[in-house]
């Protein structure tokens, strides 16, 4: 091992000259494929990224650097993604991905909030809400604590043929959940018309209804205050979460009420006290949650209608699982990686004979420019099958998947609850 004194530049020759020695037979192709096993590349390439910048374009000032993370996405129905902020000013920003556009767009600055982390949804009526928190544990005394808030206004023009100037959003701050404390987490029942929420600190579970304006609290998910920030949301309107030692907790509307369940989580003997779910998406082909662990970076299924989980596997050596995003085909693409880390990308294809779980190596994206991705914390899928990633980073941007689909003719049959419906995959 080469040592090197503190302070002193290193000497060059002795990366050249005292390296192990390796064997003359790596010019041979086939004893280079053994050792590297055929693969073409470290980074990712099955499918393509793209990314782009938080800006309309050169002439118009974009999200500025220090307020430019990404930790929420959603996307509308007419194809719209929209993204929420972290940083030294909280921002909603949308994405249009349609000509003559194809760029993001600052959409609302929320003045004196710092982050909307995991709490943004976007409603039929391209409404959109979003919950807020402190950026760090120590937020000021004169902020009052995470607040609820409606966006609404396009940042595009539909009929425009040049780059003029867009028209911004419009913002009302809906209600304060609970004063001092941050929004963890948001989900929404759309049949019912109910907002869902939990907040960081001590996981006080609360539901809005959208149309009375009405804000009812339900208690704490976690006696312990050791809860996930994530709410997983079902078809039927069940709010599903976890506390400590990795127990299921579920909120069901039909008897408005929340218990903490015999059931868990997955989890390795003695990381219980750990276990948080770190992300999670809702495939609807096979009818399950997809779930990242946070404590040993594991992904699981959890059926909510059984509540039975099954571990598929450890993608990365990573502790962390930090976005999950479903294709329309019912594959599940995901990044792993802790902070500071440089980010891995895998894949679950369930079709594969017995699931087949692969890395696929690191994010680069060289359009709109050449790009390594580290922290992700975000994702959502568009209606035509791109899948969005959020960079969690000072100037963060917008990273774009273009999954490889299998033809139509390799679709497997259908087999979730959902298996009588069309799924809305485009080829």
């Amino acid at each position: 091992m080469l040592k090197q004194p503190i302070g002193s530049e290193p000497d060059q020759a002795k990366y050249t000259t005292q390296r192990p020695q390796l064997s003359p037979e790596l010019s041979n192709p086939e004893v280079r494929n053994l050792v590297w096993g055929g693969r073409k590349s470290t980074h990712v390439v099955e499918g393509y990224f793209v990314c782009r910048r938080l800006r309309y374009n050169s002439q118009y000032r974009g999200i500025p650097a220090g307020s430019a993370a990404i930790t929420s996405l959603g996307a509308a129905s007419n194809g719209v993604i929209y993204g929420g902020t972290t940083g030294e000013q909280a921002w909603v920003l949308a994405f249009n991905p349609t000509p003559p556009f194809d760029t993001v767009s600052p959409v609302v600055e929320l003045p004196g909030e710092t982050s909307i982390s995991r709490s943004l949804v976007v409603l039929k009526s391209g409404d959109v809400i979003v919950g807020t928190r402190w950026r760090d544990a120590d937020a000021p005394k004169e902020w009052k604590g995470g607040a609820l808030y409606r966006v609404k206004g396009s940042p595009f023009w539909a009929d425009a043929v040049q780059e003029w100037p867009r028209g911004r959003g419009e913002f009302e701050q809906l209600a304060v959940p609970v004063a001092g404390e941050g929004i963890a987490a948001l989900a929404f029942d759309e049949g019912r018309r109910r907002l869902y929420g939990v907040t960081d600190r001590t996981g006080q579970f609360f539901y809005y209804d959208i149309d009375s304006g009405k804000l009812q609290k339900r208690g704490n998910v976690c006696p312990a205050w050791h809860h996930s920030e994530n709410l997983l949301i079902t078809p039927e309107g069940i709010v599903l979460t976890t506390a400590i030692g990795g127990r299921i907790v579920r909120f069901d509307p039909e008897v408005d009420k929340l218990e903490v369940l015999e059931s868990q989580v997955p989890t390795n003997p003695g990381r219980g006290v750990y276990a948080r779910i770190d992300s999670h998406v809702y495939e609807p082909l096979s009818g399950l949650f997809y779930i990242g662990d946070k404590a040993d970076g594991m992904l699981y299924t959890l059926d909510p209608r059984t509540l039975q989980t099954r571990v598929i596997g450890k993608p990365s050596d990573r502790i962390r699982i930090r976005a999950l995003a479903a294709a329309k085909d019912g594959r599940i693409f995901g990044m792993a990686g802790g902070d500071g880390d440089i980010g891995q990308m895998f894949i679950y294809d369930p079709y594969k004979a017995g699931g087949e779980l692969r890395n696929l190596g690191i994010p680069l994206t060289a359009v709109e420019e050449r790009r390594y991705g580290f922290e992700y914390t975000a994702a959502c899928t568009g209606p035509q099958g791109q899948i969005y990633f959020g960079e969690n980073e000072r100037e963060g941007k917008l990273w774009i998947y273009f999954p490889s689909y299998m033809s139509p003719t390799q679709m497997p049959a259908k087999t979730g609850p959902q298996a009588g419906e069309e799924s809305g995959w485009m080829p």
